[in-house]
């Protein structure tokens, strides 16, 4: 009999430690499942927490995890388990409860529960729950008149109704704030990154050995400048870089940074794309020809050259209250010697960009030219 009362007691324990620390939040629900018997009934501290067949004690727990996802303390002070037959057994316990709030003082309360498990297949399922809160004054394990029940049940409909209210109210706002936070980052940062930092906190450096990097400025880009007004010139730079951007998008490019009138970009990263030298040639011919079309038609003529060049980088996010995705390395520094040692209207490309291009693009060999640093090497036109 000990032992049948020591399970009654444990099944009771696991059951209420489950419910009480919600560490699979709504999916709560599938830990306790197991614990009920078909049959299961109960009674609440209100007509939300009757449960007349198994479907409504489910749904009413259901809506409890749904609502509520921080763990609730629970401090058991009373327990008397007794078997009421040798496969039923009953136990009786009172508890304080309380239950965090967002903003406040977290809501207590002393309850009263009384549970009856049955022996299924061996192991004790919940058959019928009662949950009560004594009337002020009552002792620990006294009964109590069902009119002050009913009194401080409506108190604690109306407390809760109130606190429900106000936990919408928080969240709602709270989500609004995640919203736009979740915009912000995909705006400035690569979307696998963006989602990577909201999750973890931070952003793993990753190195990636095939990628390509673009660079581009205006040829001439002072002297233009200093002939507008700093509002035509951001007007400018905010029409051609909006188009730029969406050229890269649509070849799967990624954005990362612009100075001045020079533009950065990558095919390659954080995804991997087999075809990069190619998207980065296709999107400098792009930016090129849409340049070209401008100038038929605006008084500000904009010349640019364009650099390429493939291999190896580091990238990742750098910056703690102002995020920044980057990139370092070798590769980043040639493609930019590349684009100073070209012409305007030119794509000027390395000896790894042409290898992998050659087979269907045409390229004009422009020999070794020496960059910044004294290194000399192949360079190309694309025609």
């Amino acid at each position: 009999m000990d032992a049948k009362i020591a399970e009654v007691t444990k099944a009771f324990d696991d059951f209420w430690s489950i419910w009480a620390l919600r560490r699979n939040k709504a999916q709560t629900l599938d830990d306790i499942l197991p614990y009920f018997d078909p049959r299961i009934t109960a009674i609440g501290t209100g007509e939300h927490e009757k449960g007349r067949s198994y479907e409504e004690v489910i749904q009413n727990f259901r809506d409890d995890f749904n609502e509520l996802h921080t763990p609730i303390l629970v401090d058991f002070f009373r327990k008397e388990t007794k078997l009421l037959a040798p496969t039923a057994g009953l136990v009786e316990a009172e508890c304080m409860l309380e239950i965090p709030v967002a903003e406040g003082t977290p809501v207590k309360f002393h309850l009263r529960l009384s549970t009856i498990f049955t022996l299924v297949e061996g192991r004790w399922k919940m058959i019928h729950n009662h949950v009560s809160i004594p009337s002020d004054g009552q002792n620990i394990g006294e009964s109590y008149p069902i009119d002050k029940l009913k009194a401080k049940n409506d108190r604690l409909q109306r407390l809760v109704q109130d606190r429900t209210k106000e936990l919408e109210e928080r969240t709602h706002q709270l989500r609004k704030e995640k919203d736009r936070t979740v915009r912000l980052l995909h705006n400035i940062l690569p979307k696998v990154v963006a989602t990577e930092l909201i999750n973890t906190g931070k952003v793993k450096p990753r190195s990636a050995d095939n990628v390509s990097v673009l660079f581009s400025d205006f040829v001439g880009f002072t002297k233009v400048a200093s002939a507008i007004s700093p509002d035509q010139l951001l007007n400018e730079l905010n029409e051609v870089f909006f188009q730029f951007d969406r050229i890269i998008k649509a070849e799967s490019l990624e954005k990362i940074k612009t100075i001045g009138d020079a533009y950065m970009a990558v095919c390659g990263l954080p995804e991997e794309n087999n075809e990069h030298a190619f998207a980065c040639i296709r999107t400098a011919q792009k930016m090129l020809r849409f340049l070209e079309q401008r100038n038929t038609r605006n008084a500000i003529q904009w010349n640019m050259r364009v650099g390429v060049h493939s291999g190896e980088v580091i990238a990742g996010v750098v910056g703690k209250h102002k995020f920044t995705y980057d990139l370092w390395g070798h590769t980043v520094n040639v493609a930019s010697r590349l684009e100073g040692a070209g012409q305007a209207g030119r794509i000027n490309i390395s000896d790894q960009t042409y290898c992998l291009i050659k087979d269907q693009i045409q390229c004009q060999h422009r020999g070794k030219i020496k960059i910044k640093g004294g290194q000399e090497i192949n360079m190309y036109f694309v025609m």
